[in-house]
């Protein structure tokens, strides 16, 4: 027979297990932002095509600069744990990474004014009035994981 204990932990390892199976059917963590988005600014059928099609397009792209940024930041961790540093590599790395985000950064802009085009007016200003309601609350502590702010590594967290 089993014990109270030992129903509650089954009961909450099945109930974690759903939720997550949910998260993951729902679009993961974040779900379906461009639909959420086309919902508040009433998007039309061919808007919310173009918008599908603008993101699919970048996707690849942006998929693959974060995936080396992860993988320029592992190294750098990794160098960080050797003694002595390597500071020639550590720069080395610093300068690929610095390199990477500048580049995401700029597929993130071209994505965000191709959006822009196809976005009317109104829309535009009902997304910047969304966008600067919950910029205000993003404080540190006000949101999972705190303001990082512009960190850059190892190196900025002391």
């Amino acid at each position: 027979m089993l014990t109270t204990i030992s129903k509650l932990v089954m009961t909450a390892v099945f109930g974690l297990t759903l939720f997550g199976a949910g998260e993951a059917a729902a679009g993961g963590h974040h779900g379906d932002r461009g639909a959420k988005m086309c919902e508040r600014l009433e998007c039309t059928d061919a808007q919310k095509t173009q918008l599908q099609q603008i993101r699919e397009a970048h996707k690849p792209a942006m998929k693959a600069e974060r995936e080396a940024m992860r993988d320029l930041q592992q190294q750098l961790t990794a160098e960080y744990a050797k003694t002595p540093i390597d500071t020639a590599k550590v720069k080395s790395l610093r300068a690929q990474l610095d390199t990477r985000e500048a580049t995401f950064k700029g597929q993130r802009e071209a994505m965000k004014a191709k959006v822009d085009a196809i976005l009317t007016p109104a829309q535009r200003t009902k997304l910047a009035e969304f966008k600067a309601k919950h910029k205000e609350g993003k404080g540190k502590g006000h949101h999972r994981g705190g303001g990082r702010g512009d960190r850059k590594g190892p190196s900025a967290r002391g």
